[in-house]
């Protein structure tokens, strides 16, 4: 069983606090007792964060505040009020351009929900349905169900959501650049590298990444090229502020038609506001 403090990477901390008693009562407390205390508290809120909806305490591009619901979801979670203007632009896209209905994710190649969310990663499935065992993945089904059948396209942003992952990142825009389909192939062999036992991402390592492109059939002189260029390095903080002024404050989000869908809740969420949009003809 996964222990919930491996997604958090913490451990607990004690108190040593010493007293001398003589007419009055006096206490020292040293700065590392300090500093453990104040870790305590930061811990604590951090497993609030994550029960509340994302990493947004590790790198919200907002505020910092807890994303809405909880990851699991269920059929008591509520949605957003929206929908909200957000485009797709140049952004990584599949399915038919004409569908009707269209999800956009804001995503982090670094973030554990995220990899969870895609569907990619068969130990952090494992972990969402050991909290929720009713939980589904929402990438893999939507992409299965409504993106090859026509009925929605898909799309991928950027949004801040634990250490960055922007080696991953600059790679899959780059890859996107030479050839949609190898953004396609890269996007789940890269979250489904995230390890919970592992403090050294590979999402955070160029080669390993480069790696997974020259396995997937890419032009790695093209990729060395478009890297070494920087095109892409302005593109983290556009993305983030598009996905703040959408009103994303963790990640990931997906919405549906404009309406937003906070944390890594399960497929059926998505899947009713899919329905429900396309129920509208």
């Amino acid at each position: 069983m996964v222990d919930e403090q491996q997604v958090l990477h913490h451990s607990g901390t004690h108190h040593d606090v010493s007293g001398k008693k003589d007419d009055t009562v006096s206490f020292t407390m040293k700065a590392t007792t300090l500093w453990k205390s104040v870790s305590a508290v930061l811990l604590v809120l951090l497993i609030a964060s994550v029960l509340t909806g994302g990493f947004s305490l590790w790198g919200s591009n907002t505020t910092g505040a807890a994303t809405a619901g909880t990851n699991t979801g269920g059929s008591d979670y509520q949605p957003s009020a929206g929908p909200v203007e957000v485009s797709i632009g140049d952004a990584p896209v599949i399915g038919d351009p004409s569908a009707p209905v269209t999800v956009i994710k804001f995503s982090d190649f670094s973030c554990p929900f995220c990899a969870a969310a895609s569907g990619d990663n068969a130990e952090l499935v494992a972990y969402m349905k050991q909290r929720d065992s009713s939980w589904e993945p929402i990438g893999t089904n939507l992409i299965k169900e409504y993106v090859e059948t026509g009925k929605v396209k898909f799309a991928v942003k950027y949004s801040f959501g634990h250490s960055g992952g922007h080696p991953a990142q600059l790679v899959a825009w780059c890859l996107n650049d030479q050839e949609s389909s190898l953004y396609w192939k890269f996007y789940p062999e890269a979250f489904a590298t995230y390890s919970l036992s592992s403090q050294d991402q590979d999402v955070e390592d160029i080669s390993k990444m480069k790696d997974i492109a020259k396995e997937i059939g890419a032009d790695m002189t093209k990729l060395d090229e478009c890297l070494d260029s920087k095109k892409f390095d302005s593109r983290f903080d556009r993305e983030q502020s598009e996905g703040s002024a959408a009103g994303v404050q963790g990640t990931p989000a997906f919405f549906v038609n404009g309406v937003l869908v906070s944390g890594a809740q399960s497929y059926s969420v998505v899947k009713r506001l899919v329905e429900s949009e396309l129920a509208k003809g």
